[in-house]
């Protein structure tokens, strides 16, 4: 009776401190998320392309707005000291970090993609490859790679880092974003930062009526 006991107590222990067999909350979220075919396939769809047209008329698109006007505006820029250098930088660079991407990043990136006649290929063969594995082949959930079935997302990962660097894209993109940042670094230093108080009361008035 004492073993039967110290056993079913040692049961009891062990089932309470841990349900091993309950499904994770981020199990569920992981399962219930839209494939990455699905949401590729949706950046083709006209539905997507309206959302983003709506989304750029709204608080997102004055926001912008607001940014390169500030960005811009040489009231607002002024030399520094040498304490306040590193803190203008790290704020401005929080603040205006899509403008900087859009101007300065991307002719970068695209600049870089469209000066070498390997990095041009390279960036077509991934683009090749992804949409055979998502367009062409979408219904099916493996590549058939020398006989091998291979998930899509390994296939395609593994090919597009191996292309990258037999071409050198990824030095390529490295040199790109630093000479960017290199561009962008003046602004960051000689700008005031406009405070978050007078950026909502000009997002207020750049409202549409």
């Amino acid at each position: 009776r004492r073993r039967a006991a110290r056993a079913s107590g040692h049961r009891s222990f062990w089932t309470g401190m841990a349900d091993f067999t309950a499904p994770l909350p981020q199990a569920a979220t992981a399962s219930e998320a839209p494939p990455i075919g699905s949401r590729v396939r949706a950046l083709l769809t006209r539905q997507f392309w309206v959302e983003a047209a709506e989304g750029l008329k709204g608080a997102r698109a004055t926001r912008l707005r607001y940014l390169v006007k500030s960005a811009i505006n040489p009231l607002e820029f002024s030399r520094p000291t040498q304490a306040a250098v590193l803190m203008r930088i790290a704020a401005n660079a929080r603040a205006f970090w899509p403008v900087y991407v859009a101007v300065v990043m991307l002719p970068m990136l695209l600049w870089t993609l469209l000066s070498s006649t390997w990095l041009f290929a390279g960036t077509m063969l991934m683009i090749a490859i992804w949409t055979y594995a998502y367009f062409v082949r979408k219904d099916a959930p493996m590549l058939d790679l020398l006989g091998v079935p291979v998930p899509k997302m390994v296939a395609c990962g593994g090919g597009s880092l191996l292309i990258m660097l037999v071409t050198g894209m990824i030095s390529a993109f490295v040199w790109a974003v630093a000479l960017g940042a290199a561009v962008a670094l003046p602004h960051m230093v000689l700008h005031n930062g406009a405070p978050e108080a007078t950026a909502e009361e000009e997002m207020q008035t750049l409202q549409p009526v």
